[in-house]
């Protein structure tokens, strides 16, 4: 199991912004207990949790999105 340090250290060094705008939604998403949406072109369609982290819990996705800055609570998604 990966820890958030090292998530939040592989995202920083990140080329793609485009890739990782999208991983940014996916971690806001499970932080509030989501799926992170469909992998699409894996047979049976998983979620992203269900296929890259099973049995994380949502502070790991909350930790890494504080590390990254990536606003998960709702109430401050409404102010910006």
């Amino acid at each position: 199991m990966k820890t958030a340090s090292e998530m939040i250290e592989f995202y920083k060094n990140m080329a793609s912004i485009g890739m990782l705008q999208e991983v940014m939604w996916q971690y806001i998403s499970m932080a509030c207990g989501g799926s992170g949406g469909k992998l699409y072109g894996i047979e049976g369609e998983p979620s992203c949790r269900e296929y890259n982290y099973p049995d994380y819990p949502d502070s790991f996705f909350q930790a890494v999105c504080d590390g990254m800055g990536w606003s998960y609570l709702a109430d401050e998604h409404e102010s910006q």
